[in-house]
């Protein structure tokens, strides 16, 4: 079967199962309205539209279905549809755990345990652990997993005695992150140096180099090992939940050896301990939702410098990538690589934090075992907390990529990283690097500070432009959030894969298409060098601004 046929197969089966959910949604049968807020939410069979998913998923929950009142929690916790309320998601958890939903008990124990939306309370963690059989049950303590071959009660706690870096504010900021993962999979690790082979150096950047490497252990996994017993299967179907297919296998804990990894020395490691921040916002940030697997730390034992352990990413960074596709990239590619990187900036700004340095050089691309290239933001070296101030008369940064606000003298806000995130939609209108053959000097930083933006490419259809011009507003507080950007990209993503849809956005987009053929190709005339992190003076630009 041809690959536009099996696309076409797909999508079929997708609206067929809308149609389906709609149905039964109409008969006003709740489980069917639930099903039809997915559809909604994942954009099978219609446009992706997450008002309209949380819409359904209340709906359904008012009518006491389990499922959607998790859902509605589920979407408070992540900001699907709504805004993040951490209180209102342990609310619906516990609403929906207490009508023995097995993922709203799962979740509840997890608030509990880490004080989300509720006060800490270990007592009500182990009441609620308790409850889920699905997972099978702990070797150590007889109780029941709380996830895939991982107990919450047990692994954390054992994991972190296992090991040690010889470096005791090391192992506090791992041993800290190590006990608020609730999955096996998701375990960072202290890795041996001697286990990584064939080093190679891969990239510079303004906090460090970068290398791939083997990774002789390699990744954890989970091996499914079904079960043969039916009865048995019976026994552990305790709770109503749809989503009960795990109930049939047996989880055992594994490694996929010989991976290629990437390595990142950490700037001043050997002096002192600030490179944990870097590490520790990426970490922090995986637990919330971002995509860039970190696998964990090493020491080189030559050089004693520390490196962070993360994915290898097999098609560079976002700018190397579009010069070397450009032309073969369609619209439909390109919104899917932008609802990628707003999906991981909505999920860093929720989990409290600003990025501070997003730039095409630390946006990477993925292919993973879908061979579907994915993006994934990177470099946290200059992440902030969300109410963390830094200096007044310098930062560091690529200036193009810099909010005007930021340039003058303000400190960095989440807005701040949206400017930086329309910079990065001109780029893959273009295909090439803001203000390339300008001189990164003062007397630019004034002219983006009054207002200078760089110029789109012909056919660029006008919505979106639109958008990435109000990305780049200089007022901050007229800039959308990464979450309506999201919702955005993946509207106008939805439209183009609808094979059956006229939409003007849509003629808009396939005419872009055909216009890139035409556009005249421009040899780029900075170094690469030149768009990596640099000292900034803001002082001295805010100076200059005054002096106009």
């Amino acid at each position: 079967m041809s690959n536009e046929n099996l696309t076409k197969l797909i999508d079929n089966f997708n609206q067929l199962n809308f149609v389906s959910c709609q149905k039964l949604a109409d008969m006003n049968d709740p489980d069917g309205i639930n099903r039809l807020g997915y559809c909604y939410e994942y954009g099978i069979g219609v446009e992706k539209d997450e008002r309209k998913a949380f819409t359904y998923y209340q709906k359904s929950a008012e009518m006491n279905n389990s499922n959607g009142i998790y859902q509605v929690g589920y979407c408070y916790y992540l900001g699907i549809g709504v805004d993040v309320d951490k209180h209102k998601a342990f609310t619906y958890f516990l609403k929906s755990a207490e009508e023995g939903n097995s993922m709203g008990i799962r979740k509840t124990a997890i608030c509990y345990r880490y004080g989300i939306g509720v006060e800490e309370n270990y007592d009500e963690f182990e009441k609620w652990i308790e409850k889920n059989s699905k997972y099978g049950k702990c070797e150590k303590c007889n109780e029941f997993n709380t996830q895939k071959a991982w107990c919450q009660r047990c692994d954390p706690d054992i994991t972190i005695q296992e090991w040690t870096s010889g470096n005791k504010k090391i192992d506090d900021c791992m041993k800290a992150i190590q006990l608020r993962t609730y999955i096996y999979e998701g375990m960072i690790e202290w890795i041996s140096f001697d286990r990584l082979v064939n080093i190679k150096k891969i990239g510079e950047g303004g906090f460090g180099s970068i290398f791939s490497a083997t990774w002789l252990d390699g990744i954890q996994a989970i091996n499914e090992i079904e079960k043969t017993d039916k009865d048995e299967v019976i026994g552990y179907n305790d709770f109503n939940d749809d989503n009960n297919d795990d109930d049939n296998y047996i989880y055992k804990r594994a490694r996929k050896p010989s991976i290629t990894v990437a390595l990142k020395t950490l700037s001043g490691s050997k002096e002192n301990h600030d490179f944990l921040n870097e590490f520790e916002s990426l970490a922090k940030c995986g637990l919330g939702g971002t995509k860039l697997k970190i696998h964990g730390l090493t020491q080189n034992t030559k050089t004693n410098e520390y490196l962070m352990v993360f994915q290898y990413a097999d098609n560079g960074n976002l700018y190397k990538f579009l010069s070397n596709y450009f032309r073969k990239l369609t619209w439909q590619t390109k919104l899917k690589l932008l609802c990628d990187i707003s999906e991981d900036l909505k999920n860093i700004h929720n989990a409290g934090y600003i990025h501070a340095n997003i730039h095409s050089g630390n946006i990477l691309q993925d292919k993973g075992i879908s061979n579907v290239t994915q993006s994934y933001i990177s470099d946290m070296g200059l992440s902030k907390k969300y109410n963390e101030n830094g200096s007044k008369d310098c930062i560091y940064g690529v200036m193009p990529y810099v909010a005007p606000e930021v340039l003058s003298g303000q400190k960095f806000t989440q807005a701040a990283d949206i400017y930086s995130f329309g910079i990065i939609m001109f780029e893959m209108s273009t295909g090439q690097r803001p203000f390339d053959g300008y001189q990164f000097n003062d007397e630019l930083a004034v002219k983006i500070c009054i207002g200078l933006r760089p110029e789109f490419a012909l056919g660029t259809p006008e919505c979106y432009i639109k958008l990435a011009k109000q990305c780049m507003d200089s007022d901050p507080q007229e800039r959308p959030n990464a979450y309506q950007i999201e919702n955005t990209l993946n509207y106008w993503y939805n439209i183009i894969k609808q094979s059956d849809n006229d939409e003007e956005i849509k003629r808009q987009f396939l005419a872009a298409d055909k216009m890139v053929k035409e556009l005249q190709t421009t040899l780029p005339k900075h170094p690469d060098i030149m768009y990596t992190s640099k000292i900034i003076n803001t002082k001295k630009i805010s100076n200059a601004i005054k002096s106009t």
